[in-house]
């Protein structure tokens, strides 16, 4: 099936509300599209190529862990080294030990989240296995704070600004609501990840109302915006233009591309996952909660971007959408 009929056939299946999509090589952008609805309630507001996501989880690579890699490279600090109890590349790896998710807004103010990963974060021993951490990425972000003085500048600086990016925002104006793209409405899903963990934590604010315009990660938003695992709002094309930039060796050297996207432990690199969903084994890419994804696969960079959590996070079949998505793009040449 021909790639904007398959998305159009997943919007009127309820898939997702909206999707976005950008596709090209190292040399350029050489296709892109959009089709559905950025927001479906309250107002009905269509997207197009200009419509700005919340990108969720494809911050930690193309962001937190890109920034890391710099702060190797200027030789702030090394692979192995060790913050708050953990080396860097456990970190990145997600073979720290630490749980998949905590309330940590739930805890007390912003000042609270390195306490909260402290006291509830561990639950396996460090290096023993693979297990995908938002926490993870919570102490990359402060440690970031501290090499870099303030993340966001940091990413305005030395990413979004050598790449001459449009329309990426940790903090998207008001001025902008018009073009993002809509989320959940309440933290529904979060509620219920909060009540199936198995330690007792304490019960956050959840926000009520339609998320728009804010990151839908209650860390990130409880932290002013990003925590390092979530928070990047961007437009299709200009993720592409990062994961573009990353793989030409404009943000970090070639030889640090190459050690980022080899395992390092299970289908874990340096920030990166391997082996994507109808993809080679040497692809790599990474996936958001909020329905968005880009993987790089050879001379292939695909981008992805829904807001299928909107109007709520129902479950539906993202990794086999993914993988159609995959197949279609590493056909378009």
């Amino acid at each position: 099936m021909e790639l904007d009929d398959f998305l159009r056939r997943e919007i009127d299946l309820g898939s997702f509300a909206s999707a976005s999509y950008a596709i090209g090589s190292p040399a350029g952008l050489e296709r892109e599209g959009a089709h559905g609805r950025a927001v479906s309630v309250p107002l009905r507001i269509a997207a197009t190529t200009d419509t700005i996501y919340d990108c969720a989880s494809i911050t930690k690579p193309l962001v937190t862990g890109t920034l890391m890699l710099q702060a190797i490279a200027e030789k702030k600090i090394a692979l192995d080294d060790e913050y708050r109890g953990f080396s860097f590349r456990e970190l990145l790896t997600h073979t720290s030990g630490l749980r998949a998710w905590l309330p940590l807004y739930g805890y007390g103010g912003y000042d609270d989240y390195l306490l909260a990963i402290e006291k509830d974060g561990r639950e396996a021993e460090r290096g023993s296995r693979v297990m995908y951490s938002d926490l993870n990425f919570v102490l990359l972000y402060h440690a970031l704070q501290e090499l870099f003085g303030d993340y966001v500048r940091a990413a305005r600086e030395r990413i979004f600004a050598p790449l001459v990016l449009r329309d990426a925002y940790f903090h998207p104006p008001e001025s902008l609501r018009p073009r993002i793209a809509a989320t959940e409405w309440g933290q529904r899903f979060e509620r219920v990840l909060r009540d199936s963990l198995k330690i007792p934590t304490p019960m956050p604010n959840y926000r009520q109302s339609l998320m728009w315009g804010e990151t839908n990660d209650g860390n990130s938003f409880g932290a002013g915006g990003t925590c390092g695992n979530a928070g990047l709002f961007a437009t299709a094309r200009d993720v592409f233009r990062i994961a573009q930039g990353f793989v030409r060796g404009e943000l970090v050297s070639r030889a640090l591309v190459e050690e980022a996207t080899r395992a390092h432990a299970g289908d874990r690199g340096l920030a990166w996952q391997l082996a994507g969903p109808g993809l080679s084994e040497h692809s790599f890419g990474h996936m958001g909660f909020t329905g968005t994804s880009v993987w790089i696969d050879g001379d292939r960079i695909m981008v992805l971007l829904t807001n299928r959590i909107h109007p709520c996070a129902a479950p539906i079949a993202m990794h086999r959408i993914r993988g159609e998505f995959h197949r279609d793009g590493v056909r378009q040449r």
